[in-house]
């Protein structure tokens, strides 16, 4: 895996339009059969869409609740999310493309089939957060807390994480080869010694992983 690549950013319109309510906005582009698309949003709620599908251009969204939506093929291109609340939603089949989450709260996220490109995730935290048979391409994990965190039959493309903290985190049939964990916490780590080949890490953190070698370790 190269280091070679980067996030792209989101193509936002010049003035996104204001939009006074999330909700009454999400609720008519879904009876017009339109996208949601170049809106602006302060402290809405997205609410009452479980197993609904909309698309979602051009946006970006303030101190905005998502929590507590089972949303089913929903989309976000070209988006970004500023102290958001995400906890305990749950994205089925999501496509992310070109977004960005700052400093959001999403403990308890649940992604599962979904499909990441050019997503950067910064400041967020994302304890207990879930990644089910996800792709992950041109994705940045930066200062995030993803604490007990969950993969399970992730493929990372293009992937990183920067300076977070992955303590306890468990890795299920997801390689790891390529991945750079030197400025990340892995202490606690559920893992297969398959899953952890070609694995970059620090001399200090061999030691907080000799344990899955079922070795003892003395001066």
């Amino acid at each position: 895996m190269k280091d070679d690549w980067r996030v792209l950013d989101p193509a936002l319109p010049p003035e996104p339009v204001p939009g006074a309510s999330l909700e009454k906005a999400a609720a008519e582009a879904l009876a017009a059969g339109d996208d949601l698309e170049n809106m602006r949003f302060l402290e809405g709620e997205l609410c009452g869409l479980s197993g609904k599908n909309l698309d979602v251009r051009g946006c970006v969204f303030e101190r905005c609740r998502f929590g507590e939506n089972d949303l089913k093929r929903v989309s976000f291109v070209d988006c970004v999310f500023d102290r958001c609340e995400w906890s305990n939603a749950r994205l089925e089949n999501a496509a992310l493309q070109r977004v960005g989450f700052r400093g959001c709260r999403m403990t308890g996220l649940e992604v599962l089939g979904g499909a990441l490109m050019s997503a950067a995730f910064e400041g967020c935290m994302l304890d207990y957060a879930s990644f089910s048979e996800c792709k992950l391409d041109r994705v940045a994990f930066s200062d995030c807390r993803l604490r007990e965190s969950l993969w399970s039959e992730v493929r990372f493309v293009r992937a990183r994480f920067d300076r977070s903290d992955l303590a306890r985190a468990q890795w299920m049939r997801t390689p790891l080869a390529g991945m750079d964990m030197t400025t990340c916490r892995i202490a606690g780590w559920s893992v297969s010694l398959y899953d952890l080949r070609g694995m970059r890490v620090t001399a200090a953190q061999v030691l907080e992983l000799s344990g899955l070698l079922g070795v003892e370790i003395v001066s």
